[in-house]
């Protein structure tokens, strides 16, 4: 237990990891080994941001944070070199913010950093702390370097879908990982050749997270359009807010929404689709009065209906569970009430 005690390493001895994923996105058009003023200048950029759900700080809160605390609460992970140096496994961000604060001669003391050596990691255990501190812990990466970091795991590393869960602590991501995976190869794929020599925006992933959703693709196919066809409407921002990309099935399959959103977008789109507009009762219900009206309707069905539903999954009324469906695992996901794995 001796190796996992917290040292005191002096900051000039540390050195950043390039394969950190928070940086990922600046070093994709970079050639060669980048700097190391490099890297700090991308963990400023990349670094956590609020776009994360409230799960995360902010680059400057958290170096605001540890400017007012004079150090760090939680100890960076290193792993030994054999020229003496250290590379970071987890705290990178934080060793740029202690540089960053001895620059600016902040008070305190920022020469060494406390740090857990772990001196015969292997490289599985390199990956299962950054899952674990950055995929499923409080300072997560953005959604596109968790979802390229996920695909250098399955496609480069050959590791299984079963083997990455492990990592992120057992079935309950499953869900998660696999359409971050599949949402990363469509961009690379489809989106990235789109954009050219341009700053892709990556903020636009969640498009393709989306478009793993049940029957979002199908519906894409059938109305006539390909991949292709969907990166340009992403990169055209025809599709806002993203989360729209769920509701294409419907706005596909309608003649009138079509055209609404082929000529304008999907939130014109929606605007047919929500017509004619609904009774002030159910706009004024609350959320839990419109679930147990919801429920109730789905007890009282008899098999008829059912069956009605099963022979025709591509009528309005299918889609419309289907949607209600996603939006309600996502909700009660969020807030804790169910995992992926359910």
């Amino acid at each position: 237990m001796n190796e996992l005690a917290i040292q005191y390493l002096p900051i000039d001895k540390i050195i950043l990891d390039l394969r950190n994923p928070r940086v990922a996105p600046a070093l994709e058009s970079i050639e060669g080994e980048p700097q190391q003023s490099f890297i700090e200048l991308a963990l400023g950029q990349f670094a956590p941001d609020d776009d994360e759900k409230g799960s995360s700080t902010t680059f400057s809160s958290l170096k605001a944070s540890i400017r007012a605390y004079k150090g760090l609460i939680n100890p960076i992970v290193v792993t030994p070199r054999t020229d003496g140096k250290y590379v970071v496994i987890e705290g990178n961000t934080r060793v740029s913010i202690y540089r960053q604060l001895a620059e600016e001669k902040a008070p305190g003391s920022w020469d060494t950093i406390p740090a857990i050596v772990r001196p015969d990691i292997e490289e599985e255990g390199e990956h299962a702390i950054r899952l674990q501190s950055h995929l499923v812990g409080p300072r997560q990466w953005r959604p596109y370097a968790k979802a390229k970091y996920l695909h250098s795991l399955y496609a480069e590393q050959k590791l299984s879908i079963n083997e990455i869960l492990d990592y992120c602590g057992g079935s309950a991501r499953n869900r998660e990982i696999v359409e971050y995976i599949e949402a990363y190869k469509d961009m690379q794929r489809f989106y990235m050749p789109l954009v050219g020599q341009n700053q892709p925006d990556y903020t636009r992933f969640s498009a393709f997270v989306e478009l793993q959703k049940p029957k979002v693709k199908e519906s894409i196919v059938k109305a006539g359009f390909t991949m292709d066809n969907f990166a340009r409407w992403v990169n055209d921002s025809k599709i806002t807010p993203l989360n729209t990309v769920r509701q294409l099935p419907r706005i596909l399959n309608n003649p009138e929404a079509k055209k609404k959103f082929l000529s304008h977008d999907a939130r014109e789109a929606m605007k047919v689709l929500e017509q004619p507009n609904t009774s002030a009762v159910i706009k004024d219900a609350t959320i839990d009065q419109l679930a147990n009206a919801l429920a109730s309707k789905i007890r009282s069905l008899n098999y008829p209906d059912v069956k009605a539903l099963r022979e025709d999954n591509d009528s309005p009324r299918s889609q419309a569970l289907s949607d209600c469906y996603e939006e309600l695992h996502d909700l009660c996901r969020d807030i804790g009430l169910i995992t992926d794995s359910e």
